[in-house]
């Protein structure tokens, strides 16, 4: 369980360090970009996984 979570953690520090070394974006056209209601969505699924490896980790702890 401790190398999940660490390979989760160092997974969402990639992420952070990549969004924050990121060009600024070009303005889009209207229609274009990121699709809200997929975003919404994957979102919804990354809470819902870290709930339960919150749930997880709080049980073996």
């Amino acid at each position: 369980m401790a190398d999940a979570t660490a390979r989760l953690e160092a997974a969402v520090e990639r992420l952070s360090r990549a969004l924050a070394n990121r060009p600024a974006p070009a303005p889009a056209a209207e229609g274009q970009g990121a699709d809200r209601e997929a975003v919404a969505a994957l979102a919804a699924r990354l809470d819902d996984t870290i709930a339960r490896l919150r749930g997880v980790l709080g049980e073996e702890g």
